[in-house]
């Protein structure tokens, strides 16, 4: 049998390798394996992914984000993959080739395997044999040879003369070995038993921006998560090697943290408002930077201290907290049976916006002021968990 060009997967049964990016032009970048195992066993239901904090739509093709407000990132699966060289011809990018595309080139991959085997007739009529692109009819796939192997190739339907000019390009079976950074430590953790609000201070306006490399609270939550994963996976492994040595029980494995972001400042940042207005109008375009500065991380202090701001403030941030425990609790229905606990942290502003709250929660307290009055800014009355005998459809099978 020859060898093969581009074979990164010679199973019979090729897994599909599920992939997702945010805006057209954008890398195709794979999901954790265990997320993609997930979406193969799941006939097309929505599955949750990344621990929880994502859900996958594989019928309409979409990730949203749970505890974020994120636009949805696009969702496909490939076994098939296209590779386009990058200016550096040592590098390659690789394009998925959508399903209707990856069944005809699996079908002719398969014949050829067939024909070169010891009971095939033969590789040259398989050599002659071209297939026409389902979704790229411009386009035709074929087998080649290429020196003493084989591989499939992508070809413009039409042919200039000697194929002078024609843009070619190399298949590849199966996406090849790769990792997601924090996925190996997150799995080998326990069970969810800490929750972690974490509320954003000042700038997070100028963080947040595209053009701006500091990292956003979201994304720092996200470096965060996998530092204390890895720290607590690193002392747990340490302590296993111990007991080994002296011939004692194992412990369990350390039990999980999540890190959900409140975010407060799109929503008290409306470009309609009077004040944002005015400080719009009243911005010189001379240093940008510091105008940037200035209108985006230092004026939100000048907003907190002005009653009305200070209470939308209060108000986005309680509300938030009450609507994610809901969605925390739909989604981890056994957490609370479990002896899970939640906490409040605050960066910065943020530390003075939790005290804040605290505070007039704890003033209402000792008053026996009934709290969750419409008219009240400060709202701790949440929805009741979910019996423990009831699971929402998007529980993980662990948690069910």
């Amino acid at each position: 049998m020859p060898d093969w060009e581009g074979i990164e997967d010679s199973a019979t049964m090729l897994p599909r390798i599920w992939l997702t990016r945010a805006k057209d032009g954008d890398v195709w970048k794979p999901l954790r394996k265990i997320d993609c195992k997930a979406l193969n066993e799941s006939r097309g239901e929505e599955v949750l992914i990344e621990g929880g904090r994502s859900t996958a739509d594989p019928k309409n093709g979409t990730i949203r984000f749970n505890y974020i407000n994120r636009p949805v990132t696009k969702l496909m699966p490939a076994t098939w993959f296209l590779k386009e060289n990058k200016k550096n011809e040592k590098e390659f990018i690789l394009q998925p080739l959508p399903e209707a595309d990856s069944w005809q080139v699996e079908l002719l991959y398969q014949n050829a395997v067939r024909a070169s085997s010891s009971l095939g007739e033969g590789l040259d009529e398989i050599l002659k044999e071209e297939i026409i692109l389902e979704t790229d009819p411009t386009n035709k796939v074929c087998v080649v040879r290429n020196g003493g192997l084989l591989c499939m190739r992508k070809r413009p339907l039409k042919t200039n003369f000697l194929g002078i000019g024609e843009v070619q390009y190399t298949l590849q079976r199966g996406y090849g070995q790769y990792t997601i950074e924090g996925e190996d430590d997150e799995n080998a953790l326990g069970d969810l038993t800490h929750c972690i609000f974490v509320v954003h201070g000042i700038g997070e306006a100028m963080w947040s921006k595209e053009d701006v490399s500091t990292l956003s609270m979201s994304e720092e939550l996200e470096q965060l998560r996998m530092t204390v994963n890895r720290k607590k996976v690193t002392a747990w492994r340490e302590e296993c090697k111990k007991c080994e040595k002296q011939k004692q029980p194992l412990p369990p494995p350390p039990n999980r943290v999540e890190f959900i972001p409140i975010e407060w400042y799109d929503k008290v940042r409306s470009p309609s408002h009077s004040l944002v207005t005015s400080l719009t109008a009243v911005t010189l375009s001379s240093i940008p930077a510091l105008r940037s500065i200035a209108n985006d991380v230092i004026f939100d202090v000048l907003m907190y201290l002005t009653p009305e701001f200070c209470e939308a403030i209060l108000q986005c941030v309680t509300t938030q907290i009450i609507e994610l425990f809901s969605t925390f609790q739909r989604i981890n229905p056994s957490f609370i049976a479990r002896g899970g606990k939640f906490s409040l942290v605050g960066h910065s502003l943020g530390s003075v916006i939790v005290w804040d709250i605290l505070s007039i929660l704890k003033d209402k307290e000792d008053q026996n002021i009934p709290q969750g009055n419409k008219n009240d800014p400060i709202k701790i009355d949440v929805p009741a968990s979910p019996p423990p005998t009831k699971h929402h459809p998007l529980a993980t099978s662990d948690e069910a």
